[in-house]
Order: structure tokens, then sequence, then C-alpha cells
């Protein structure tokens, strides 16, 4: 019997057929050492997701994400000797675009 004003715990659901058996997402990265501090990399991190319409745009440090209708994309930015190792992925359904996508990140992070 449940008890008044508890919520109702949902069974487990099992994957949809969909989840199952469609393709992963093309996923494409590259990474680059840039002059400038981690701190500069992620502020321009994020000017660059938002220049390219990404919405949604977070930054947690020196981790910048945002989404561009059914594509992800990250930079991470981390200290290296007096510059920045710079880490950038891209992931979503059409190869295309998430190439497209990615090439033009790595490009701007000059």
């Amino acid at each position: 019997m449940q008890a008044p004003g508890v919520p109702v715990q949902p069974a487990e659901a099992e994957p949809s057929p969909e989840a199952i058996l469609t393709s992963p997402p093309n996923l494409w990265s590259g990474h680059k050492a840039v002059s400038y501090s981690p701190d500069e990399c992620a502020s321009r991190g994020v000017k660059i997701l938002e220049a390219l319409s990404f919405i949604g745009v977070v930054r947690s440090g020196n981790y910048v994400y945002g989404n561009l209708l059914a594509n992800r994309a990250a930079i991470k930015c981390v200290s290296h000797g007096n510059g920045t190792f710079v880490y950038a992925a891209v992931a979503g359904p059409e190869v295309r675009q998430v190439e497209r996508l990615r090439n033009e990140i790595v490009w701007r992070l000059e």
C-alpha cells in the first residue's frame, strides 16, 4: 500500500529499440599548444562556441562545452610549460558536420 503524499517510483525502464539499434555518434577531436594561459584559452573557447551559434555554452574552470543542434563540443585547456595544451572534441550524428565544427573550433584557437 502506498503512503499518502509519497510519489510512486516508476519501474526500471527498458532501453528503447532506437537507443539500442542506432549508430553511436561520430566523434572528432583535435589538440594544439597555444602560447596564452589556460584562463585565456577557456575565455576564447566560450567566444568561439558562441560565435559558431552553440547554445547553452558553459564554462567550468578551464573547461568549456556547448550544444549546436544534435552536436556537442567540449574544449579543455591545461597549463603546459609556458603555454597551454588545448583539447577540443565534437560529437554528433552527421560525420561531415562534426568534422567541420571540429576544424573550425581548432582553427579559431590561434
